[in-house]
């Protein structure tokens, strides 16, 4: 795999996760009492696991 696109994947990646997280966040909003503060903390768990996806494979070898 190039090193292009080695890097358009991890972006891929961390857009698949972030946007995921937003949506659950906006989801859970009204159970956590704002839709502000759920959509936040899951764009921050999304980046977490986007990190963790990418850099999995990195811990394997």
């Amino acid at each position: 795999m190039s090193k292009k696109s080695k890097n358009n994947s991890q972006q891929g990646t961390y857009a698949l996760c972030i946007t995921v997280g937003l949506i659950i966040g906006v989801g859970l909003g009204p159970v956590l009492g704002s839709i502000l503060f759920g959509s936040l903390s899951g764009g921050v768990i999304g980046a977490a696991a986007g990190y963790f996806f990418t850099h999995l494979k990195n811990r394997r070898k």
